[in-house]
């Protein structure tokens, strides 16, 4: 025997139909980023938050998520970027070195590495860290008009 269906709890809060748009907004907010790349995807959601946070509850909510997921992804990009950097230069002065000490096939290899670990892991995971928050945010959209808050993935809590 099933229990009733009003008996269950949301899976998540209820957006009033009066705060949607809003929330639509704070979400979409990071497609700023395509005008102003680097920092346009935080400064979106961080003016949308400061926007509507006094609004209600449920919009500050959803705009500390989106603004903690969009500062989430930058420190993550900025990670991953300084580590392929290291690597990728590790990796060509090694093979400068090699091949000052006169071993020219090691300083090719080295140097064929790195190019291989660009376009084997950097080029894919850059392609990845691209395209998820853009998956998230469409997500996010779906959530909010069916009246749903959102919750982002893998997101750090830089705001509380």
């Amino acid at each position: 025997m099933s229990l009733p269906p009003a008996s269950h709890p949301p899976l998540a809060p209820l957006i009033p139909e009066a705060e949607r748009t809003p929330a639509l907004l704070i979400h979409l907010s990071p497609l700023l980023g395509f005008v102003l790349p680097v920092l346009g995807n935080v400064l979106g959601p961080l003016a949308a938050w400061l926007a509507y946070r006094d609004r209600s509850r449920v919009l500050d909510h959803q705009g500390k998520e989106a603004l903690n997921f969009q500062l989430s992804v930058w420190l993550y990009s900025f990670v991953f970027g300084l580590v392929f950097f290291v690597l990728l230069s590790l990796g060509l002065i090694g093979g400068a070195f090699g091949a000052a000490a006169g071993a020219p096939g090691a300083g090719a290899v080295a140097v064929f590495g790195s190019l291989a670990a660009f376009f084997a892991f950097f080029i894919p995971l850059s392609l990845v860290l691209w395209a998820f928050p853009l998956v998230v945010m469409v997500l996010a959209v779906l959530r909010v008009t069916q009246g749903r808050a959102y919750r982002y993935p893998l997101r750090l809590r830089f705001l509380r």
